[in-house]
């Protein structure tokens, strides 16, 4: 049996032994349009980004192009060196001992020969003065046993070995003399104290290292070239060297000696270049080195962004190329190049002087892409 009946908010039908069952209602208006609006609205976007990337794939590119030059290039290794004083002293006492007096200091000026520092020579200067004592004594037994011969109541025999015992006498106060003179330590050169590694009080080695001494009126530069670039350095190439204590200035000097004994740790060949004696450059400091391995008088030279690189070998750059323009689309040749510096770079091979080159390539610029040459 059915009965109707009203129900708050829609028109219901109740069945004996049943749930009564929602007639579904239709959504408001407003809500159904707003969802037609959010679909068309994702329509158009996905239309305008497909429509941006066809645009972007097939609107030509915007370039900047330039036609390589002729000049002088200068093809260098770089390398890192340190400023180094050409007469260096690390010297010592050659006796061990205990220190008594330290006369210099660090930043002292010295020359050769000044005394330094001093040690305790009590036990060397008695053995001195008991030797000179021999001395004495053995003198006067020769001068003795040489009268008695001349009277002929000794025998020669006699007189030749007293004399022997006086030269040996004479001997033994040289060796001693000499020694004594081990307990002052020297300066071996002229110079400044670069070091002091001893406090008076100190009881010191044999030969260990108590001072450095350098003598700034000579100074070089020693650089690390690597092993890949050392075959291409010679005696009498030009260096130029630039520090961070004088960065607007370039110190140039020359090679004027190469190891010819790698470092196998570090895969290095020590590289020297005397500097003149006016340089500023300190003791000590670290400079920056470019050694010139080649000069050409007519290169072909391009803006180094023009050159490109593909993906690197051995942690070296991998290998270069470029983009020409021909046609109106980019045409990417392989170079092979020589010098590269900061603003040009020498193109060996790959590249003739009609071609038109890319400057600074874009990142999605790939061979073939159609290019417009901007004015």
């Amino acid at each position: 049996m059915e009965t109707e009946q009203r129900a708050t908010g829609s028109l219901a039908i109740v069945r004996s032994g049943a749930a009564p069952a929602r007639i579904p209602q239709p959504p408001p208006v407003g809500r159904r349009a707003w969802r037609q609006g959010l679909v068309l609205a994702s329509a158009v976007v996905i239309m305008l980004a497909l429509g941006g990337a066809w645009w972007t794939y097939f609107q030509p590119v915007a370039v900047a192009v330039e036609h390589p030059t002729r000049g002088p290039a200068i093809e260098s290794v770089y390398a890192t060196g340190v400023i180094e004083a050409i007469d260096y002293a690390r010297f010592g006492a050659t006796v061990a001992g205990r220190v008594t007096d330290v006369l210099v200091d660090e930043g002292d000026a010295v020359r050769k020969g000044d005394v330094v520092a001093r040690l305790d020579d009590s036990q060397a200067l008695a053995r001195v003065r008991d030797a000179r004592a021999r001395l004495t004594m053995a003198e006067a037994d020769s001068l003795r046993d040489q009268t008695l011969m001349n009277r002929g109541v000794l025998a020669v025999q006699t007189l030749e070995r007293a004399q022997q015992e006086r030269d040996q006498a004479a001997a033994a106060v040289e060796l001693f003399a000499r020694q004594l003179e081990d307990y002052t330590v020297l300066a071996p050169l002229s110079g400044t104290v670069m070091k002091r590694n001893v406090e008076p009080g100190e009881t010191v080695a044999a030969n260990a290292v108590l001072f450095e001494i350098a003598s700034t009126a000579r100074k070089r530069i020693a650089a690390e070239v690597d092993e890949r670039d050392i075959a291409g350095v010679r005696l009498g190439a030009p260096i130029a060297a630039h520090a961070d204590g004088f960065p607007d200035e370039v110190f140039e000097a020359k090679v004027t000696n190469i190891r010819r004994q790698g470092d196998s740790g570090s895969r290095t060949f020590r590289v020297e270049a005397d500097l003149p004696a006016d340089t500023k450059l300190m003791i000590g400091m670290t400079v920056d080195v470019d050694v010139v391995v080649g000069e050409r008088e007519n290169a072909l030279l391009v803006p180094a962004g023009a050159v490109a690189h593909g993906p690197s070998l051995g942690g070296r750059p991998g290998a270069p190329y470029m983009f020409v323009v021909d046609g109106g689309r980019v045409r990417r040749v392989d170079v092979k190049t020589g010098a590269v510096g900061t603003a040009k770079a020498e193109v060996v091979s790959g590249l003739s002087d009609s071609d038109a080159i890319v400057v600074d390539p874009p990142d999605r610029l790939a061979d073939g892409k159609a290019v417009r040459v901007k004015p």
